[in-house]
């Protein structure tokens, strides 16, 4: 896997793990005793080469290990993840959601 994709992977599964706990990313900052700005960079993919232990101050925070940031999911956890993050957001943002959801598959 090429640094990008780590990069993205780690993202990405950061995020899905603070909608699945209600956290946003100053909240993960501050409990992590970090800066808000290292954790956005990763997050918006700036930082392309995150320190070990930013990684693992993040991890324990969410309550998850190093291992699990870095993992690929398979569909069925992509597919819980997602549902997940759906069950938390309010009727109103569910329904735009799939308003934009079904304009991306109408494009295809």
């Amino acid at each position: 896997m090429e640094r990008d994709e780590l990069t993205m992977l780690l993202a990405t599964n950061i995020q899905a793990r603070m909608a699945q706990r209600g956290t946003n990313a100053a909240q993960l900052a501050r409990a992590a005793g970090m800066n808000a700005t290292a954790v956005y960079d990763i997050l918006s993919g700036k930082s392309r080469n995150p320190r070990l232990d930013t990684i693992h101050k993040i991890a324990r925070e969410l309550g998850v290990t190093v291992q699990h940031l870095l993992r690929e999911k398979s569909d069925d956890k992509l597919r819980d993840d997602i549902s997940a993050v759906l069950d938390s957001l309010p009727d109103e943002d569910r329904r735009r959601l799939l308003v934009t959801a079904q304009a991306w598959i109408a494009q295809k």
